[in-house]
């Protein structure tokens, strides 16, 4: 006969804190399943034959991206990661591209625009390039945030050609795309973010769901304006303060994004 299993009584075991964010369980906004890591590994070994960075990443974004108060501190050594003090090493590894804008950040910036060749910075760029193209060439990243959207207001489907063009264009170059949802709701309901999941599912690219840890804020983190997100004077993650503001939020959760990929090409890359 089967014998009857004896169940000894055992402690819950604590959650760490640390995959946490605002109450919020960090794989709730960090979406990078199995098929993603996969995927991840595969675009990363494609850059480090074509000669990528594997310690740079580049930002394609609006006025969101263009501010010190996104991800700059972190190179500026202004932050205290407090319990999250694992994600130290990311911080090193990726030195120098937090605090860098590139080329393919810009005020008011439409997805699409990124893409048309001839609108790139002159001094920087050639004349046939697109930005994303010449911060490509300038900074020669392994990963690429792309958080586009807000002032893509138009109907039709121009925004998801252009978020489509952004993932397959960074994976023909060898660079990891990572689609980031936002917490405004500036084209009048919530179809870009609706769009960035169903596309980071269908590409099998990272998705960093920053609207969803946004939801843990006052008004999503926003300003006045209901566009930007609120700022805070220093990244001190030891301070509850600090996380019930837009920016800061976006900085601890984007560096986990990073983390990830991070430690998902740990030891593809060559040095």
């Amino acid at each position: 006969h089967t014998p009857t299993a004896t169940f000894t009584p055992t402690s819950t075991p604590t959650p760490d804190p640390a995959t946490f964010v605002n109450g919020v369980p960090v794989e709730h906004f960090i979406i990078m399943p199995p098929e993603v890591q996969a995927n991840v590994r595969t675009i990363f070994a494609l850059g480090q034959e074509l000669g990528r960075n594997p310690h740079a990443f580049s930002k394609v974004g609006d006025s969101v991206s263009l501010t010190s108060h996104y991800f700059a501190r972190f190179d500026q050594n202004r932050y205290n990661l407090g319990l999250y003090e694992n994600l130290q090493p990311t911080i090193d590894y990726y030195a120098g591209s937090f605090e860098r804008f590139g080329l393919a950040v810009r005020v008011g910036l439409h997805a699409w625009i990124a893409f048309r060749p001839g609108l790139a910075d002159p001094a920087q760029c050639e004349l046939d390039e697109h930005m994303v193209e010449c911060e490509f060439r300038q900074h020669n990243p392994s990963v690429l945030l792309i958080r586009l959207g807000t002032n893509d207001t138009a109907e039709g489907d121009a925004y998801e050609k252009a978020i489509r063009y952004t993932i397959q264009y960074s994976m023909d170059n060898g660079v990891i795309p990572v689609l980031v949802t936002k917490s405004d709701r500036f084209e009048g309901d919530d179809r870009h973010n609706a769009t960035m999941r169903a596309l980071a599912a269908e590409y099998a690219v990272p998705l960093w769901d920053f609207d969803v840890v946004a939801g843990t804020l006052p008004d999503r983190g926003l300003s006045g304006d209901t566009v930007h997100l609120t700022m805070y004077g220093v990244n001190d993650f030891t301070d509850p303060a600090t996380l019930s503001f837009g920016y800061p939020l976006s900085d601890l959760t984007g560096l986990m994004m990073l983390d990830t990929i991070r430690q998902t090409i740990e030891g593809e890359a060559e040095g």
